[in-house]
């Protein structure tokens, strides 16, 4: 039998979870009666170092931390000019630092979960 891995919640990939938070890379802080496949996929030393070698490829590779940054930075110049002259009642913003604090957050954020990987791996 073949597995299929279906993405959900991608949308949520870069936020630190809701409902009293992400899943810990170790998967420590779900309930194995809750959540029995993976309990059953990450206790599995076969799938559970095919897990560690997803993840430092998702590090090594698409997320890494130099690429990451060069791509917010890219993205955020071509945005950047649009976000600084929304008009009141059409944006979220309310003040003129809001878009370059966000971007800044979204670096933090891409260096903290490469870290946080990292770390998780060094211990495995």
């Amino acid at each position: 039998m073949k597995l299929t891995w279906v993405p959900w919640d991608n949308n949520e990939a870069l936020q630190t979870g809701k409902q009293g938070g992400a899943a810990t890379l170790d998967f420590s802080n779900i309930n194995s009666a809750s959540w029995p496949l993976i309990s059953k996929v990450y206790a599995d030393e076969v799938y559970k170092e095919q897990y560690n070698i997803e993840l430092s490829g998702v590090i090594n590779g698409a997320f890494n931390t130099a690429t990451m940054l060069n791509l917010y930075d890219t993205y955020s110049k071509l945005v950047e000019p649009y976000t600084t002259t929304e008009r009141e009642g059409n944006s979220f913003s309310t003040g003129a630092n809001d878009f370059s604090n966000a971007v800044d957050e979204l670096k933090t954020h891409a260096s903290s979960r490469v870290y946080a990987v990292s770390e998780y791996l060094s211990k495995q």
